[in-house]
Parts: structure tokens; sequence; C-alpha cells
């Protein structure tokens, strides 16, 4: 589990206590996000969460981990996310999140968002804490609004994550960027963290009422000074086994490159992304090099357009009681073998979403799933079936 630095969490603390809560007579009220919402002298805080129950069923290779490998399917049912979160907006510019996820790993709760933010300056906002490295299009949407349960596997292999940092975003009109300095490590033991640099840069060339075309791109430098860099990470579906993994490589530094692109018209669109890892091995001028993509469709069969804002996916507004349908299609290749030792993977992924309200949401996905390894020697064709039910407030 990863833990927040207490400094961070005590100054969100002190500046939710100056906040006026709702007082005799007020009540907190849903706003079109979803979420409860009180407002008192300019000055509001919001009350959200999810819940995502999943249910996954999948072939033997999926389940590459377990002491004796089945050799039929296996269903398996989780919580995916329990999550709770509190926004406040503040005097003079100042904002704060903190959201806690209660079904993080190992039966433990985890802190997600823990930041201060100041967007008092015209032209950049200030974010400390620990909040979401820039990098990625996939990578940064909110996992509510995504229409694949799963990220693909090149997002969930190179994608920084959530850590403790500083950073400024901002931009003119249709140009937008983000850049931070973060600390990636644990906290857990007194080894010495990995600093790390990261940046997004995204533009909009186009956009209108009707539709958009977004062009993106992502970097970032690890330095990890001899500590081990390992791709672990399950094929897309989260209560299986890591069956896409790289060598472990005692690294200097590591070096991460994204480039993204996402198009909508109508009830149609499209995103692709390509991402780059280079790592420098400590000791030797050897670089080990891994990389991946996909490309992935989405169609609403009863005419909503997938929202775009702020170099991110949006949440989708059903227009009718009937909810709104959305239809799915991904592919996505990841390369992370070298020196004939790890994986390389692609997966066809197809999907049905049923938007019942702006609220709740049913998912359905199939992949179709081609791993080869070093310890197959060959290629091994898999498939898996996931569900969820999906509450957001």
């Amino acid at each position: 589990m990863r833990k927040t630095c207490p400094i961070v969490v005590c100054l969100l603390a002190a500046s939710l206590a100056f906040f006026p809560l709702p007082g005799a007579g007020e009540e907190p009220a849903a706003n079109m996000e979803g979420t409860l919402e009180t407002q008192k002298n300019g000055q509001r805080i919001k009350l959200g969460g999810a819940v995502m129950l999943d249910l996954d069923s999948a072939s033997s290779e999926f389940w590459d981990e377990e002491e004796e490998k089945p050799d039929d399917w296996q269903t398996r049912l989780e919580l995916r996310r329990v999550r709770l979160s509190i926004k406040a907006k503040l005097p003079d510019g100042f904002k704060t999140k903190l959201q806690f996820d209660f079904a993080g790993d190992d039966g433990t709760v985890e802190i997600k968002d823990a930041y201060i933010r100041y967007d008092g300056f015209k032209v950049v906002d200030i974010t400390v804490g620990q909040h979401k490295e820039p990098f990625g299009l996939e990578a940064t949407t909110s996992s509510n609004k995504l229409s694949f349960i799963e990220r693909s596997m090149v997002s969930d292999a190179f994608r920084p994550g959530r850590n403790i940092g500083i950073s400024c975003s901002g931009g003119p009109e249709r140009i937008s960027g983000q850049i931070g300095v973060f600390d990636t490590g644990t906290n857990e033991s007194d080894e010495e963290n990995i600093f790390e640099m990261s940046g997004r840069l995204g533009v909009l060339p186009w956009k209108s009422k009707t539709g958009f075309f977004h062009l993106g791109v992502s970097g970032a430098y690890q330095y990890y000074g001899g500590k081990e860099f390992e791709i672990k990470e399950p094929a897309q579906i989260h209560t299986a086994d890591n069956i896409v993994f790289s060598d472990e490589i005692h690294a200097d530094y590591v070096t991460i490159y994204g480039l993204e692109g996402a198009f909508g018209k109508g009830p149609f669109s499209l995103a692709a992304e390509y991402m780059s890892a280079e790592i420098k091995a400590v000791g030797t001028d050897d670089k080990a090099d891994f990389n991946g993509y996909y490309f992935s469709g989405s169609w609403f069969l009863t005419g909503e357009a997938k929202p775009f804002k702020d170099r991110d996916w949006g949440q989708v507004r059903p227009e009718s009681s009937w909810g709104a349908w959305e239809l799915a299609a991904r592919y996505s290749y990841i390369d992370a073998a070298e020196n004939d030792y790890g994986t390389l993977a692609s997966a066809y992924t197809g999907g049905v979403n049923w938007h019942i309200n702006s609220f709740v949401k049913l998912m359905v996905n199939y992949q179709h799933l081609r791993l080869m390894d070093d310890k197959t020697k060959g290629d091994n064709v898999e498939e898996a079936v996931s569900l969820r039910f999906q509450c957001v407030f």
C-alpha cells in the first residue's frame, strides 16, 4: 500500500477545518456529476465515490502463477474499487482533494489522492501532494469514465501512476500541459526512494459542438540508482496472475515516452497510444527497450457523444430514459522481451456498455489473448470474459 506524506494529510485536514459545513436547515444536493455538494458564501465541498464489482472468467494461461495451473476456465469475483472522495473549494484560489480506496491490495485501505491545488494564477495551477503523474491519455482518465473494464497492457506496464510530488498545469486555449517532480518510493523502508520527472502536453487542432481531434505527447525520467526495474502485470484481467513480465534489471535510470491521439465525431470516437521505455542498466552501457501500443474505437448506438475535456475523456450522460448503449473494440500489444526473456502479447477486446444513467453502468468485455514468453516457447491463445457493475456518486 502506498503511504501518503503525513504533512500533506495534515494540511488537507487543516484546510477542510476552515470550510463551512452545512448549517441548520441546509442539506447537500446531488449535482449533475452525481456528487453530493454543499455551497455557502462562494465556497463548496463535494462528497463523491465509486463502487465497482467485477466478475472475471478466463482460461488456464491467465492463472500462470498457480501452484497447480488449472486445465480449464476459472472464475473469480472481486470488489475492484470502493472509493470515497472529498473535494473542497476554499478561499483565495485553493482547492483540496482526499480520496480513499477501501478495496486496496490485501484488503487494505489505500490513500489514492491527497493534495492541495492553487489555481489563483491566470496561466498555471500548482498541485502539491499525492496525485496522478501526467503521462498518457488512458492512464490519466478516471477509471469511472473508461470504455473498457481495464486499461490496456501497455498503459498498465508503463504508466507512473500516483505519487507524492509537485506539478504545474495550464496553457492557452486548445493547448494544455502539465509537468511535475515526484517521489515514487513507498516510504516503507530505509532505502532511497526513486526520483521521477514527468510531463504531458496536449493540443486540440479541431474542436466543435459535434466533435474534436486531440494529439498529445508524454515523457518521464526515473532515477533508479541500482534498484530493480521489472514489468509484471496481468493481461487486462485484474484478478488474474501477472503473466505479462520482463526481465529484472538493476537500472541506473529509465526513460519513458508516449504518443497519443483521439478523435470524436458524434457517436463515434477513436483513440490510440504508443509507449516506449528505455532502461539503462547499472555498470554497463547496455540498454533494454520495451514498447507497446493500442488502438480503440467506440460507437454509441443511442446517439450520445463521448465527451472529451482537458486532455481526458469525460462522463457520459444518457439522453433517454433507457440509458445509453455503447459498443467498444480495442487491439493492444506489448513487447517486454529482451535477450529471449520476457513476454510478447497481443489482445483483441470487445465490449458492450449500458450506461443506465449518469451514475450507474453495466459493462461486458470479451478478450482474445495471444501470449508468447520464454516459459512456453510458443504461442498460447487464451480467452476471457469480464463483467462489471459500476455505481458512482
